[in-house]
């Protein structure tokens, strides 16, 4: 099946419009929102952390079942089902305070609702759309795609925090997520006008499940990249919730200048995907690791170094660290997509992709679980003292993450050989 030139367009318009409204309910997540309004009904540091987990968790576990079925059984209406149950969630923790001494419970049943909709959406989307969009333009539309969807994130970053920066009540919050509940309504209906060129495969592959599986594991450097993004993002994803806690809980900044400051990683993370791609089609993707490495070590233990700074100057010193945090996750995001185009196998390329995926967000999902498990053990003391200055339970966790992040320079080797220019060219891979 084939797309006119009026059809084509519509699709692609529509795939953008799906992802800007996922935007308007998960950029709570990324730009503190989230985080503020757990905070804002009671919920301890070690509890905020686990439940920031809950996303990723849920998908490292459902997001190769998912995958599966939606291969046999159509891309769209697994990601249909996913969708329902998405506006469900959200329209759940926008509500979940009403519930009095209930209410964390409740949006964090809400919260894994959306996490089950992220993971049936997130399994057949990359194929859903692969053959929709010409491969001579790719770049160009994912380019395009990825600055939409980044333009909407900050748009709403600074609404939230203008708006809280004057009501910060629990009803300001409640609104924000019931906005993004009425975007997910929204998207059932731009999703559902996406193509799905690709029949389900369920009466031609008699494949079993652990088949499928024993046949991408067996494909040259899959498992070894697999490997090292896992232990890259155990050892960095977590470190944005700690800034925001840091920022919140030590050092006592209102809900306006933690968003603005989630703000100023989202600004970096558009300028590291920027560069990030330049450098990737010139020099490869091991020079982008290697110096978003160092970058991210550097970050990370500067965040501790704000105690030489005076108060006044702290918030545009921790805004450059956002922005340089952001920058080097950005450009390490292109890279790894890169990397994982090239070494995907022909055949069962969504499940292989979900299991790269689930790999990835397991070690994100720990990067949050293991920081709350030592807070709520208690195993480092709540502030420890380096001279004159004072320093929080935080701070020693993101001294381990530095360390361990410059350690995993050393692991480099497990990522395959970059494409050569020519071949992400061909690709279409040159503004990804």
């Amino acid at each position: 099946m084939t797309l006119s030139p009026a059809e084509e367009k519509s699709a692609l318009r529509n795939i953008i419009l799906t992802q800007c409204l996922a935007i308007v309910a998960l950029g709570t997540i990324v730009n503190g929102t989230l985080l503020l309004y757990l905070t804002a009904i009671g919920s301890s540091a070690a509890r905020t952390m686990i439940y920031l987990a809950i996303l990723p968790l849920c998908n490292a576990t459902l997001l190769l079942p998912a995958a599966f079925l939606a291969d046999r059984y159509g891309k769209k209406r697994i990601g249909q089902i996913g969708l329902t149950i998405g506006i469900f969630g959200w329209g759940t923790i926008s509500l979940g305070s009403f519930a009095g001494n209930a209410s964390q419970s409740l949006v964090v049943l809400g919260l894994i609702l959306a996490a089950i909709c992220s993971s049936l959406m997130g399994a057949g989307w990359f194929s859903l759309l692969s053959p929709i969009i010409p491969e001579q333009s790719r770049g160009r539309f994912f380019g395009r795609l990825r600055l939409s969807f980044s333009t909407v994130s900050l748009v709403l970053s600074i609404t939230y925090a203008w708006i809280l920066s004057m009501h910060s009540e629990i009803i300001v919050y409640q609104g924000i997520f019931a906005m993004a509940t009425l975007a997910f309504i929204i998207r059932w209906f731009t999703y559902r006008r996406i193509p799905e060129l690709e029949p389900p495969t369920a009466k031609s592959n008699n494949s079993s499940f652990l088949k499928i599986l024993s046949k991408v594991f067996q494909v040259k450097n899959f498992a070894g990249f697999c490997s090292y993004m896992f232990l890259l993002g155990l050892f960095t994803a977590g470190a944005a919730a700690l800034f925001a806690l840091i920022e919140k809980r030590v050092l006592d900044f209102s809900a306006t200048q933690v968003i603005l400051l989630s703000n100023a990683t989202l600004v970096g993370s558009m300028f590291g995907m920027f560069i990030g791609g330049r450098i990737v089609d010139r020099h490869g993707t091991r020079l982008v690791f290697a110096a978003c490495h160092i970058m991210l070590a550097f970050t990370l233990m500067a965040f501790l170094l704000r105690v030489l700074v005076s108060p006044n100057s702290q918030p545009i010193y921790l805004g450059s660290l956002h922005f340089l945090f952001g920058a080097a996750m950005g450009a390490i995001g292109i890279a790894m997509t890169t990397e994982l185009l090239g070494i995907l196998p022909q055949k069962n390329k969504s499940v292989a992709a979900s299991i790269f995926i689930i790999f990835q967000t397991s070690g994100v999902a720990l990067s949050g679980l293991i920081p709350a498990w030592i807070l709520k053990a208690r195993i480092l003391r709540d502030f420890w003292q380096i001279g004159s200055h004072q320093l929080s339970s935080f701070d020693a966790i993101l001294a381990g993450y530095s360390l361990m992040t410059l350690i995993l320079v050393a692991t480099l080797g497990l990522v395959p050989s970059m494409l050569r220019k020519s071949e992400a060219a061909s690709l279409g891979l040159n503004r990804l």
